[in-house]
């Protein structure tokens, strides 16, 4: 008995670390676009913050310091490149932008390139937006955007008052794009022997096998 039990111990800690998260692994970081830059009567973004949990969730915190709230004639745009190529997505050749995270008309929305149009139909579960105290927050899952670990963004927004429009960008129009890492606990890779995963699935008890 004591090798079918050695056996059923190894394949239990490889389902672990197969099935579960590595724990312990987060990050944060800061952004600066100036302040004033904007176009009169646009929203001007100026800080913003991006950080992630360990399941992934990606947090965007965007000061905007000249709107208490977001008017109806508000719009910011908030662009994902989630494969690093500007010559895929959406404005391919300029920034190539997979996802879009925005607000329009007081609505929170999220948008796919699919065959280089946005679609903003299927909202992710994991999205969630909300302006309070001078800031926008925006929040999805990584894999939500596409799963990469790495990404570049960019942010716009834009007062449509009357025939001429104001803008703000961050960063300015010219400078390369904001990067971000997520840092979050990896699926372990290492599989084990066909062998063990089979005891593992039979005896999945003895392996201690945790289920989604």
């Amino acid at each position: 008995m004591r090798g079918p039990r050695w056996a059923l111990g190894v394949a239990g800690t490889a389902c672990l670390l197969l099935l579960a998260p590595l724990a312990g692994a987060s990050n944060s970081s800061a952004y600066v676009d100036g302040a004033g830059d904007a176009s009169p009567a646009a929203p001007d973004l100026t800080a913003v913050q991006v950080s992630n949990d360990d399941a992934g969730n990606v947090l965007f915190r965007i000061s905007i310091p000249n709107r208490a709230a977001l008017a109806y004639t508000d719009l910011v745009s908030l662009l994902v490149d989630a494969d690093g190529r500007t010559g895929t997505g959406c404005g391919r050749g300029t920034f190539g932008a997979e996802y879009a995270l925005d607000v329009i008309a007081g609505r929170c929305v999220f948008g796919r390139c699919l065959r280089g149009n946005w679609d903003f139909t299927n909202r992710p579960a994991s999205f969630n937006g909300a302006f309070a105290g001078s800031t926008l927050t925006l929040r999805a899952n990584r894999r939500d955007l596409g799963g990469a670990s790495r990404f570049d963004f960019r942010i716009g927004a834009a007062a449509a008052t009357g025939a001429d429009p104001a803008y703000d960008f961050a960063p300015d129009i010219g400078r390369p794009a904001w990067s971000y890492e997520v840092i979050a606990p990896p699926q372990a890779v290492m599989k084990p022997p066909a062998r063990l995963r089979r005891a593992c699935s039979r005896h999945p008890r003895r392996c201690h096998v945790r289920r989604a």
